[in-house]
């Protein structure tokens, strides 16, 4: 599977987004390690990041989008698992949540 990083700059210089995808005979959106999309306001500063798996929204170990005020502050947070929106509560209390939490700990007994 060949990931491909994409970059498109504002007429400044500065990085207008960076995206990262499969072409699997079709485009689709996709990072295990970081967020597969990242927009940035013309000053520069990052405005928002989505974490992307096989073209669905989706992350386990936070929020699946971030959208950041210019301040770097941030303005809202979503909640995805395989391209499904869900409550904070429902996002902490899914299973796969639930496995990788329990997968982290495991990991940090054995250090």
């Amino acid at each position: 599977m060949a990931i491909t990083k994409s970059i498109d700059y504002y007429s400044n210089g500065n990085i207008r987004y960076e995206k990262w995808h499969r072409e699997d005979g079709e485009f689709y959106l996709h990072r295990e390690d970081g967020p597969a999309y990242v927009v940035y306001y013309v000053s520069g500063e990052k405005m928002n990041e989505a974490w992307w798996v096989n073209g669905k929204k989706h992350r386990i170990d936070g929020p699946a989008f971030i959208h950041y005020n210019e301040d770097d502050t941030i303005w809202l947070e979503s909640y995805y698992i395989n391209g499904k929106r869900l409550s904070k509560e429902e996002w902490e209390n899914h299973p796969l949540r639930q496995e990788y939490l329990i997968k982290e700990a495991m990991k940090e007994a054995l250090k």
